[in-house]
């Protein structure tokens, strides 16, 4: 049984819709998919259909931080219903749109014309915006050959055109999510920059062990989870951008067998 349960779509900074993602993980013969934009459920928001036969496990990407540094966590199993939920994504949404605005901005100042109007519509289909859109419209106009170029000359931490912004504890993250009826999962460990011993310390039900960004140290995180009792997730963390693994789905999956505790938590409930 092959499954991802880390992945991208247009709702957040992905680049296919939910059901063209779907279809297509169908197709590369993945079993169990979990959608998990940053900040957003609009994947789940009752408009998106689903291919018979694809288990949609519901998801969640959650921006943190600790000690000035990025933290993500996931969120698996979510009522998208949940009030709380809802308004976290809300609000989220339009922080978003502030902090992209004063980045085009930044943008402009620096010689390159963009328009605000461009991140308006991709609110209007209901995610929400961040650097990698950005990114996109720059290489629309044909300043940059690639996110990745994007990112290193103008969007990086500290970067000309960079804008932080504030997010909410790991423990307010993890505390949503298990009030929207979920698990929280730290994701992609092998990125947190600082603090790793202490943020894996917080009270996550599960570590992401399998991600592109771990290999070489899928050992040290399972040993690790297993020492804490947490449950085991796994992901390519797709986005379908050109120039980041994996850009097709399909080329990074998952064993079944080795995130099975978290498959059989609900299974016949979605």
């Amino acid at each position: 049984m092959k499954v991802d349960l880390h992945m991208h779509t247009n709702c957040s900074d992905g680049v296919l819709v939910p059901e063209d993602l779907a279809e297509k993980a169908f197709a590369a013969g993945l079993d169990t998919i979990a959608v998990t934009d940053h900040d957003t459920l609009a994947a789940y928001d009752g408009a998106c259909r689903f291919p018979d036969g694809l288990r949609v496990i519901t998801g969640i990407e959650m921006s943190s931080e600790y000690d000035g540094g990025d933290v993500h966590v996931l969120g698996y199993y979510i009522d998208p219903a949940d009030l709380d939920m809802s308004d976290y994504c809300r609000d989220f949404k339009r922080r978003r749109l502030d902090r992209a605005g004063e980045m085009i901005a930044r943008c402009t100042a620096l010689g390159y014309t963009l328009e605000r109007r461009e991140i308006e519509r991709i609110l209007d289909k209901g995610g929400t915006v961040g650097r990698p859109h950005i990114a996109r419209m720059l290489i629309s106009r044909g300043y940059f050959p690639d996110v990745k170029t994007v990112f290193n000359a103008l969007l990086y931490r500290g970067g000309p055109a960079y804008v932080p912004y504030k997010r909410c504890s790991i423990e307010e993250c993890i505390d949503l999510i298990h009030g929207a009826g979920g698990i929280a999962v730290l994701a992609h460990p092998s990125l947190v920059k600082s603090g790793l011993a202490e943020v894996l310390g917080k009270p996550f039900d599960g570590v992401e062990v399998y991600h592109p960004r771990n290999r070489g140290r899928y050992d040290e995180f399972l040993a690790g989870a297993h020492r804490r009792g947490r449950l085991v997730s796994g992901g390519s963390d797709f986005h379908g951008t050109a120039g980041r693994y994996p850009e097709q789905i399909g080329v990074y999956t998952v064993d079944g067998r080795d995130v099975r505790a978290i498959l059989d938590l609900r299974k016949g409930e979605e």
